[in-house]
């Protein structure tokens, strides 16, 4: 495809570009972006087909502008209509079926169906490359030992994706996720007694924080030479984020990334998720390997810095099922690189804040985001765990319920402390959602163990979403 990305020593490879100015990046993902678009229009049906509709030719693409405004979007429903057509790839898989060495399928979470791609050798050596820069930015280096809590294998990109990016990293990793018990993840970290990196949900770095508390474990002492935790997939409030640090003793991270950008689209460099002055710290995005817009999902049009909009999504150096201005219908805040400093001149998006159009529930009128309420509810320390249940009662009347379980060394609070708290939270969740909701507090046995993305919500409206 023309200028290969070096695999090798990660700074080598790291530093050319992060030497580039703003210009200089942009005109080499305008170069990027004509290469894939020339590529696309002679060799994928599926998208010479979108490109002819939308009457823009290859040749027609001078500017990141251009291509912003003239390329069409694509969705997931085109997506799924054409692999249903033509089965199994679609006619979007662009390469010789020969050369597929690997299959990616999406989560299925949506209730949409599951999208089907079909990667060459060299997509998994971007995959490789897509895990292991942002956890070299985190500090991770050869030799380290690293304990891998997300689940491996299956077919999604988060599940082949990182014991490749630990490979090629010359880390020693332990792939635990979804094959061993919390407390059993725990006794193997006790026994080799040195863990330098963790990777693992948002959710499930909960789950293993609380599994450490009953026992009476402090992460900061038992293991003294972490040197940061890697985190993905859900969001979380600045309380949370500080009380992880403390307590494991090293800095946390965060990372963006789906099966349609290959790996991770955006991390955290070393500065981790909050700032020095305390606000919410900022993802990166590796903006040479996937081209990124953050738009107003109604209009289309680019958000201002500081905004919230939808993140666009263009592979520039996918050759085997690659998307070309993806609707991923993920929401983020878009932070300009004069923001960021450190002298990379890449865009940024905020830490513990992306979410999902499709997650927002109406609720009386108003628009509810599971985060708002997730912030809440997890910026109190006795919590360990909630869900969020939305029906409708006898009378006709919508209600929302939400049951709240405490951690261990909080079980014992008493109904007057119990009361005081939900009183709290729930004052705090009306201010964010606009909404009253009902909360209780029950055994933490009844509610669920979350080991990877959490999905805490529940409408039961014969409306569902779209009441």
């Amino acid at each position: 495809m023309g200028e290969p990305i070096a695999f090798g020593d990660v700074s080598a490879t790291l530093s050319p570009v992060e030497r580039l100015g703003r210009a200089e990046l942009e005109a080499l993902q305008l170069r990027r972006l004509q290469r894939q678009v020339e590529r696309l229009w002679h060799g994928n049906p599926f998208y010479r087909a979108k490109l002819e509709a939308a009457k823009v030719r290859p040749e027609e693409i001078r500017s990141l502008a251009d291509f912003n405004r003239r390329v069409p979007i694509s969705t997931k429903a085109d997506f799924l209509a054409d692999q249903k057509d033509h089965p199994p790839f679609g006619r979007r898989l662009g390469v010789a079926r020969e050369r597929v060495t690997l299959v990616n399928m999406t989560g299925g979470t949506s209730g949409q169906g599951q999208e089907v791609y079909g990667r060459t050798d060299h997509d998994i050596a971007v995959q490789g490359y897509l895990h292991l820069l942002p956890w070299f930015m985190a500090g991770l280096r050869p030799g380290q030992m690293a304990l891998n809590c997300v689940p491996t294998g299956g077919l999604t990109t988060g599940g082949w994706g990182p014991p490749e990016g630990f490979r090629i990293a010359g880390a020693t990793a332990f792939h635990v996720g979804g094959t061993l018990s919390t407390d059993a993840k725990i006794d193997l970290m006790l026994r080799f007694g040195e863990v330098h990196f963790i990777y693992a949900s948002t959710n499930y770095l909960h789950t293993l924080s609380e599994a450490f508390r009953r026992r009476g474990i402090v992460p900061a002492e038992a293991f003294p030479m972490m040197r940061a935790i890697h985190i993905v997939a859900e969001g979380y409030p600045l309380e949370w984020a500080r009380g992880i640090e403390q307590f494991w003793g090293c800095r946390l991270h965060e990372g963006y990334g789906s099966t349609q950008g290959a790996g991770f689209i955006a991390s955290t460099c070393e500065a981790g998720v909050v700032r020095d002055d305390g606000r919410r710290g900022l993802m990166r995005l590796l903006e040479w390997i996937n081209y990124v817009e953050i738009v107003d999902p109604d209009t289309g049009l680019p958000v201002a810095p500081g905004e919230e909009g939808e993140i666009i999504l263009t592979n520039l150096d996918i050759e085997g099922s690659p998307v070309l201005r993806f609707s991923t219908r993920d929401r983020a805040r878009f932070v300009p690189w004069q923001e960021c400093g450190g002298g990379r001149a890449w865009n940024c998006l905020e830490t513990g804040t992306i979410g999902r159009y499709d997650d927002m529930l109406k609720i009386r009128g108003n628009n509810v985001w599971p985060l708002a309420v997730d912030t809440a509810v997890f910026a109190e320390p006795e919590v360990a765990e909630y869900v969020g249940r939305v029906f409708v009662d006898e009378a006709g009347r919508t209600r929302v319920q939400i049951r709240l379980a405490l951690k261990d060394v909080h079980a014992g609070m008493g109904d007057e402390a119990r009361r005081t708290l939900t009183g709290r939270l729930g004052q705090r969740i009306k201010e964010r959602t606009n909404v009253q909701m009902e909360l209780e507090i029950v055994a933490r046995r009844e509610l669920p163990e979350f080991t990877y993305k959490a999905r805490r919500w529940t409408d039961e409206r014969k409306e569902g979403l779209k009441a």
